[in-house]
């Protein structure tokens, strides 16, 4: 009787790891599969996402160097490496674009192959993920200062003598507040049009011609550009506390942390490039020159500051092509709080760019209380303080959260677009566009 009893068992469990072995394969193909599948669902809305914020770039960047295929084709890759690359292990994307300049509509695919699915890849195919979107631009409008905070009194400020020269251009505030503009004293702002979404402050000799109000808020045309240009940008720091004194020195692009000084009459020539500017100042005084073409700063860290001094030259030009062209500075915002970046130079003619602020504030000039004086350099009353912005550049864009022009200051916005080689980032200048998906 027990070796019957034994002899079922037996039977029994041979059955059953028979049947074990011949089902844990489906099992296991079931389980993979689902795994699989929700990873494909996943992989696929995140490659859609990605297309979407591509094709937006792309349609936002066309006008830097025109409707150009193998421009657009960097755009739309620099944001496919940005989001998607180092996600998806051994994974590869190939991005297509198609312009059509008449329709001003941009057409993007992108695909994504040998990805190592446990199961599905022998049933998608190659490629395993292809996503389409399609965008267009819209309007026409020559930008050429934005200033982009959203409430709050003066946050675009122009006060004492001081002068906004922008014929060929045109201003816009975003603040819903009634004297989100305000112009004071006799300052003064000359543009094609100025626009306010709330309303401005001033007298009809303050504006020529008087700011358009309950303007709609516009986005900021810089926004898909930015996390290209942060991952542009070097970490390594090449300087700690650089100080330049009474020296003619060349410097290299990279990263300086602590912050850049030059000062006692140095002359500093910068090489085509890169520069960040890390947790400090860059600062420039007592008659120090800093001299750069085709160069872009990048100021990175809570404590990052610009201080040009009233008694400093500066002579600088963006870059004409790569991830930072058009672009001249770019402060890289950080939350919950808004720091003040300040050019005081007496000599800022050739200013060829985009100075571009999205979470700070912009000062031009030295002299907040318009006593004649710069407010930092007291000891100098035989120098008025003055400050001459732009003169001398084919054109000069500034985009920042806020913007106060103080007195003193003559602020030159040209907008010889065509005669440049330095590009006009999307936005600004005459490629101020606005885009949206199309499909």
């Amino acid at each position: 009787m027990v070796q019957s009893f034994s002899a079922f068992v037996a039977d029994r469990l041979g059955n059953f790891a028979v049947t074990a072995a011949l089902i844990a394969p489906m099992l296991l193909g079931v389980v993979g599969g689902a795994i699989d599948l929700y990873v494909f669902e996943n992989q696929e809305n995140q490659l859609q996402n990605t297309a979407d914020a591509a094709v937006m770039a792309v349609a936002t960047e066309a006008g830097m160097k025109g409707w150009n295929t193998t421009t657009a084709k960097q755009v739309a890759e620099s944001v496919v490496s940005a989001n998607l690359v180092d996600r998806f292990a051994g994974a590869t994307f190939q991005t297509e674009v198609v312009i059509d300049e008449a329709k001003r509509r941009i057409e993007l695919s992108l695909t994504q192959d040998h990805y190592g699915y446990f199961f599905l890849g022998y049933f998608t195919g190659s490629p395993q993920i292809t996503v389409r979107a399609v965008a267009r631009a819209h309007g026409q409008a020559m930008l050429c200062i934005i200033v982009q905070a959203k409430s709050g009194k003066e946050v675009f400020k122009i006060s004492g003598k001081s002068e906004i020269r922008a014929q060929g251009c045109s201003t816009y505030t975003n603040s819903k507040h009634p004297s989100g503009l305000a112009a004071k004293d006799v300052s003064r702002i000359v543009a094609q049009f100025s626009c306010s979404v709330g309303g401005f402050r001033g007298r009809s000799i303050n504006f020529s011609p008087l700011p358009v109000t309950d303007c709609p808020i516009i986005r900021d045309p810089l926004a898909l550009r930015a996390p290209v240009m942060d991952q542009a940008a070097s970490s390594g720091c090449k300087f700690t506390k650089l100080k330049i004194e009474k020296e003619i020195r060349t410097l290299s692009p990279g990263t300086y942390c602590d912050g850049l000084e030059i000062t006692d009459s140095s002359e500093v020539k910068l090489a085509p490039g890169i520069y960040v500017i890390k947790d400090g100042a860059l600062k420039l005084d007592k008659m120090a020159k800093l001299l750069g073409h085709n160069v872009s700063f990048v100021f990175r860290g809570k404590d990052a500051k610009l201080e040009l001094k009233n008694d400093s030259t500066i002579s600088l030009v963006a870059p004409e092509d790569g991830p930072m062209a058009g672009v001249l500075m770019y402060v890289q915002p950080i939350s919950g709080k808004v720091r003040e970046f300040k050019i005081e130079s007496r000599h800022a003619e050739k200013l060829l760019g985009t100075v571009y602020l999205p979470g700070d504030k912009l000062t031009i000039g030295g002299d907040k209380d318009g006593d004649g004086l710069c407010d930092a350099l007291p000891a100098m009353p035989l120098l008025p303080c003055v400050t001459d912005v732009g003169t001398e550049s084919d054109w000069t864009a500034i985009v920042a959260h806020q913007l106060d022009v103080t007195d003193g200051v003559t602020l030159v916005l040209n907008s010889d677009y065509e005669g440049s080689r330095v590009p006009v980032p999307a936005g600004l200048g005459p490629n101020s566009t606005s885009v949206s998906l199309a499909e």
